[in-house]
């Protein structure tokens, strides 16, 4: 068991604490690493100079008038840095643009009412357990239907796919039910429901699609607590690091879903930075060797993101050149509508964070660590998070200490095995020390989030 407080010594000034929400006063902190302080700088002072004739600009004048511009300046870098942080998300990314929406829009309806599309995305669901694709009708909002397996061509599981950025050939099969409504391609559209229209399926056999042959380990078989990874093991697992002190390090962890995209946590992308200056590694349990190094296209923060009580902590990182796929770099499974990770299940945290808390360094040595899923209600006891935990959190660990994410470990994957395929149940976010009792790590619920990775995915496409 590990009892060090959290961030002794650790490499960089420790990421700004605050107070977890409630009235408790536990301190925490993010699981993530962050850049070293900016060099010095230094101000040479001058005795005063009146070369101007005015009173204006005697020295006290002269003061006031520096003291303006200063002022004005300072209010234009603010406007700006406001700008790019709502008009484009963080770390100057050109992702998201701010969306307007024409009043009382209707979603899924196959027009187009927002400027970005917004409305008309994320407009597609694959339900659990057998991946059945279900799309929102046209006429009516939030009613979902299947679509019927004669009434569309063969090439429409491959367009649904491509419009969230999975690039493989899907695997399509055929799912009876009982119900005889279903959709059918009434058209062409530039939209996934504005082709499709309800009649009766007579055969009542409907499209199961699976975008991506995910959640796989291909290789038979520190992290608080943990052992260490072998190559092929976590095939999702990368490494999220960023250009300082002339060398890039390691920052966070995150989570290969598509050949185009990466999901980590929001946290790790607060600060305004240039996108060149990130990179994602994959295919590498050691980072000292040799990987596959991506640059990053485009950085998508969860708009309602709280850096205050970390809820909503969700980035999608969308690679410049798409994931060539193989043993060592393959994507987890994305959960399904209606999937749940129960209390007690048994699952997965890999990462690259310190397995020691009171140690400088994280681990260039990937490590895993079985976790379990432990059920809000629990973890939002007074002696725990006293109500810290949100319906987009869910926690994971032992109660007893021992075994826990860490800092450096931020983004990374929480997966369970369902099915004989492993499935991202959360993304690794926040917690109270390392490994302490009563103290397991906080991760971002992905079932709360896939909606919204589906949306900006297809909206990105989109553009």
């Amino acid at each position: 068991m590990d009892n060090t407080p959290r961030y002794n010594n650790a490499p960089y000034p420790p990421y700004p604490g605050y107070n977890q929400p409630g009235n408790y006063g536990t301190n925490y902190q993010p699981y993530t690493i962050q850049p070293g302080p900016p060099p010095p700088s230094y101000v040479i002072e001058r005795p005063p100079s009146n070369k101007f004739p005015f009173s204006f600009f005697s020295h006290r004048g002269s003061r006031i008038f520096a003291i303006l511009v200063i002022i004005i300046a300072l209010i234009g870098i603010g406007l700006i840095t406001a700008y790019k942080l709502n008009a484009f998300g963080s770390s100057g990314s050109p992702a998201q643009p701010i969306e307007k929406c024409f009043p009382n829009k209707t979603l899924c309806n196959g027009i187009a009412e927002c400027s970005e599309g917004g409305d008309e995305a994320g407009c597609v669901r694959f339900m659990w357990d057998s991946s059945m694709l279900q799309v929102m009708s046209r006429h009516q909002e939030y009613l979902w239907l299947p679509v019927c397996s004669t009434g569309v061509n063969s090439d429409f599981a491959s367009y649904v796919c491509q419009r969230f950025g999975f690039q493989e050939t899907p695997t399509v099969s055929q799912v009876p039910m009982s119900d005889n409504v279903g959709l059918f391609s009434s058209g062409s559209s530039n939209t996934i429901q504005g082709g499709l229209d309800s009649q009766v399926c007579p055969s009542r056999q409907y499209l199961s699609v699976r975008c991506s042959d995910c959640g796989l380990q291909q290789r038979s078989s520190r992290i608080i607590g943990g052992t260490v990874a072998q190559l092929g093991d976590w095939p999702w697992q990368v490494s999220v690091q960023i250009h300082t002190n002339n060398q890039f390090e390691h920052i966070c962890g995150g989570t290969i879903i598509n050949n185009r995209y990466v999901l980590s946590a929001a946290h790790c992308f607060t600060g305004i930075v240039a996108l060149q200056y990130w990179r994602i590694v994959t295919g590498t349990v050691n980072l000292a060797e040799s990987r596959v190094v991506s640059s990053i296209e485009a950085v998508i923060r969860h708009e309602k993101y709280n850096d205050d009580t970390d809820d909503f902590d969700a980035v999608l990182v969308k690679l410049t050149n798409p994931l060539t796929f193989s043993a060592t770099v393959q994507p987890a499974c994305l959960p399904m509508s209606s999937q749940t990770f129960d209390p007690d299940s048994q699952c997965w945290i890999s990462g690259f964070g310190k397995t020691v808390a009171a140690s400088k360094d994280t681990s260039p040595i990937l490590m895993n660590a079985e976790v379990s899923i432990i059920s809000t209600s629990v973890c939002n006891r007074p002696n725990i998070y006293a109500s810290a935990i949100t319906d987009r959190m869910m926690c994971a660990g032992d109660l007893r200490g021992g075994r826990d994410s860490c800092q450096g470990d931020s983004g990374g994957p929480l997966v369970c095995m369902q099915e004989g395929r492993y499935y991202l149940a959360g993304v690794t976010s926040w917690g109270s020390g390392c490994g302490q009792a009563y103290k397991p790590g906080v991760y971002t619920r992905v079932t709360e989030m896939v909606p919204w990775i589906y949306t900006k995915m297809e909206m990105a496409r989109n553009r």
